[in-house]
């Protein structure tokens, strides 16, 4: 196997880890929520910020470090507009990355601790609506992200 056959491999499963932890936890976290169990609430988003913080970012890492040595070996070089998917790829892949880093684990932390809170006291906190809420929107976007840059790969003209 190549260099090249190295790097596809560790972007496919970096996608995959990142992908699989993102998506699962907008199910368990619509689940969670559904149970109106504050307890099972706050396991799943204590969980959940494992799982970002571990599998998540392993595989958030992977894919955006092996995308940059995918574009370099193929030849194509780094942020140039030609070929235009693998452009659009490396921006919203990057602001995918940076989005996830910066707000969406930090605020998966806090969210975490709100929760545990509010199930110790035995109602919704403020600030856990507030974590809450930051958290669907962030990570909405974060997946909506993922899936544009999935399918910008996908479809991606030979």
């Amino acid at each position: 196997m190549d260099m090249r056959g190295v790097m596809l491999f560790l972007h496919l499963i970096g996608l995959a880890l990142w992908f699989g932890v993102t998506f699962s936890l907008a199910i368990l976290g619509v689940r969670a929520n559904r149970t109106g169990d504050r307890n099972v609430i706050a396991f799943m988003y204590r969980a959940g910020h494992r799982l970002l913080r571990g599998p998540g970012l392993l595989g958030m890492l992977l894919t955006t470090i092996s995308g940059f040595g995918l574009a370099g070996l193929g030849g194509y070089g780094v942020f140039r507009l030609t070929p235009h998917w693998q452009f659009q790829m490396q921006v919203l892949g990057l602001i995918a990355f940076a989005l996830a880093v910066a707000v969406q684990i930090p605020n998966s932390g806090r969210l975490a601790r709100a929760a545990e809170a509010s199930a110790n006291a035995g109602e919704a906190s403020g600030s856990f609506v507030k974590f809450r809420k930051t958290n669907a929107i962030v990570a909405s976007i974060n997946g909506a992200l993922i899936l544009i840059v999935t399918l910008l790969g996908a479809i991606r003209p030979m």
